[in-house]
């Protein structure tokens, strides 16, 4: 396999090792987001998971977090795993993702300090 594919703008590539890196962390994030939600909402949703309908429901919020802390570790040992010196051409995929903090966090670029709302940000109100 070819460390970096020559016909491409090189000014794009990342290595492979800080990009899963970067998804690792994301799906830490994302658990531990997840289990502070639960912790949070835990009076209500034990009100909910007495309704037999919800019951499964509210299972899934705790089994969505044991996943993404399970895919969080995943991912984090096949990046350790790679050559260093693998890199891919990450622009395009990072196109799709229309939330800008999550690509400058996939990036692995800082955040610009005066950023205005983009199409597809989350807004908190």
């Amino acid at each position: 396999m070819n460390a970096v594919r020559g016909c491409e703008d090189e000014r794009h590539h990342a290595s492979l090792n800080a990009i899963f890196e970067a998804l690792g962390e994301e799906f830490h994030e994302l658990g531990r987001f997840t289990e502070q939600f639960q912790t949070t909402l835990s009076p209500a949703l034990l009100q909910v998971a007495k309704d037999a309908a919800c019951h499964r429901d509210v299972q899934s919020l705790d089994l969505l977090a044991q996943r993404l802390t399970a895919l969080s570790k995943y991912v984090l040992t096949i990046g350790r795993l790679l050559p260093e010196d693998w890199a891919v051409n990450s622009q395009h995929a990072l196109n799709n993702i229309t939330l800008s903090d999550l690509q400058y966090r996939l990036k692995g670029t800082p955040e610009p300090q005066e950023k205005g709302h983009q199409s597809g940000e989350l807004e908190l109100f």
